[in-house]
C-alpha cells in the first residue's frame, strides 16, 4: 500500500499574544514597488518597441553621403545625400514594431493589473466582510481518493516522410474507485477567532488586501484529538485500493471568501490612475508599464490571516467514532495536502485559493462514477 501524502507531522502549540493583535497596511517605496511586481513582460515589450521607434526615427532624420556609378554617364561617379535605410530597409523595423505592438496589447489585456481594477470595494464593506469571516464557523475537512492504474492500448496514426502508418501505443490510465470525505468534530475543544484587528485603512487612497485562512491549536489535547480523528479516517480508507490520494483543508461556512480585495476610501471619487480609461490610454501610448508601477507605488498592502484557535475550552471526553462521518461535502476542486506540509509544521495551515485548487486538480471529472 502506498499513501499519496505523508501524514506524520510535528505540531507546535499556538500561543496568542494580545500585544500583537493589531495590523496596519504597509506603504512601500518606489523601488520596493518595482521589485514587488516588475511586470517584466510589459517592460521588455516596451523597450523593444522603443528600440524599433528609434530605428525608424534614425532612418528618417539621418542623411548619409552615397557614391554611385552610372554607365550612361560613361562610368562617371555621382555623389548624393540620402537616407541610410533606402531601398525598403525602413520597413523592417516598422514590421517588428507592428508585431510587437499587437503582442503588447494582448499582454495588457491578460495582465493581472487590469483584472485587479475590478476588485473594488469601499472601506466599510471590507470591515463588514472581515467581521463576517471572523464570526464564521470553520469546517476542517479531509478527503481521501482511492485509485489504481490500468494498462491500456490504443491505435495512434503517425507520419514519417509524408506517409501515414498506424502503431499501437501502451499507456496507463488512473481509475478512481472510492471517494470518502469527513470533517473534524471539535465541539469538545472550543473555538476562538484570533485574527488581528485591521486598522488605518482610511489613511491610504487604496489598499490591496490579500486574505488567507488558517487554524491552530491552543493545547496538546485538542491537537491529539484532531490527529486521532484524522488518523482513524485515513486508516480505514487506505486499504481499499492500491493507492490513496489524501487532501485536507478548511472553509468558512456561509461566507463568500474572496482572496483579493482592493479597498478605496471613496468609491464615488476614485483616483484617476485606477480607471479603465486611464489604463487603456496609457496602453495605447505605450506607457502601460510606468502606470502599473505608479499604481503599485500608490497602493498600500496588507496580508490578512483569518485564524481560528481550537482548544480554548477543551472538555476531555471520548469522541464517538461515527461523528467524523456526519457530514458529506460536495465534490469540489481542492488542493493536495502535500503542498501544506511546511505550513502545518509551523502550526499555520494555509488553505489554497480557488484558482490554485482548480490548477492542481485533475481527477474530479471522473469522480461522479464512483461516488
Amino acid at each position: 500500500m502506498e499513501v499519496y501524502s505523508a501524514w506524520e507531522r510535528k505540531w507546535k502549540i499556538k500561543l496568542f499574544d494580545h500585544r500583537t493583535s493589531l495590523q496596519r497596511p504597509e506603504k512601500q517605496s518606489l523601488s520596493a514597488s518595482m521589485c514587488r511586481d516588475s511586470h517584466w513582460k510589459c517592460l521588455l515589450l516596451s523597450v523593444l518597441m522603443i528600440v524599433c521607434l528609434c530605428a525608424v526615427t534614425w532612418c528618417q532624420v539621418t542623411s548619409v553621403t552615397k557614391l554611385s556609378f552610372d554607365s550612361s554617364l560613361k562610368e562617371r561617379s555621382m555623389i548624393y545625400h540620402g537616407s541610410p535605410c533606402s531601398d525598403g530597409y525602413v520597413y523592417i523595423p516598422l514590421a517588428f514594431l507592428a508585431m510587437l505592438y499587437v503582442v503588447y496589447l494582448v499582454e495588457c489585456w491578460h495582465c493581472h493589473a487590469r483584472r485587479e481594477l475590478q476588485h473594488k470595494a469601499d472601506i466599510s464593506s471590507v470591515h463588514d466582510q472581515i467581521q463576517r469571516m471572523r464570526q464564521a464557523t470553520p469546517c476542517i475537512w479531509w478527503k481521501a481518493i482511492s485509485y489504481h492504474f490500468v494498462r491500456r492500448t490504443r491505435q495512434v496514426t503517425r507520419y514519417r516522410h509524408g506517409e501515414a502508418y498506424t502503431t499501437t501505443q501502451v499507456y496507463h490510465e488512473r481509475v478512481n474507485t472510492h471517494v470518502a470525505e469527513a470533517e473534524f468534530e471539535y465541539t469538545h475543544c472550543g473555538l476562538k477567532d484570533i485574527s488581528k484587528d485591521l486598522l488605518d485603512l482610511d489613511r491610504h487612497p487604496a489598499t490591496k488586501l490579500k486574505f488567507t485562512k488558517c487554524f491552530s491549536f491552543a493545547n496538546l489535547e485538542s491537537e491529539n484529538s484532531y490527529l486521532t480523528q484524522r488518523a482513524r479516517f485515513f486508516t480505514e480508507i487506505e486499504g481499499l485500493d492500491d493507492y490513496m490520494e489524501a487532501r485536507e483543508g478548511m472553509q468558512l461556512k456561509n461566507v463568500d471568501f474572496k482572496e483579493l480585495v482592493i479597498a478605496y476610501v471613496n468609491l464615488e471619487r476614485l483616483p484617476w490612475y485606477v480607471s479603465h480609461y486611464a489604463f487603456w490610454a496609457a496602453a495605447l501610448l505605450m506607457l502601460s508599464w510606468p502606470l502599473r508601477v505608479f499604481i503599485e507605488y500608490r497602493t498600500a498592502h496588507v496580508h490578512y490571516h483569518i485564524e481560528k484557535l481550537l482548544g480554548m475550552k477543551y472538555t476531555p471526553h471520548a469522541v464517538p467514532e461515527e461523528l467524523i462521518y456526519r457530514f458529506r461535502m460536495p465534490q469540489v476542486s481542492i488542493l493536495d495536502s502535500t503542498e501544506l506540509e511546511w505550513h502545518i509544521c509551523t502550526n499555520r495551515q494555509l488553505i489554497p485559493s480557488y484558482s490554485e485548487a482548480v490548477l492542481m486538480d485533475h481527477t474530479d471529472s471522473s469522480l461522479d462514477e464512483y461516488v
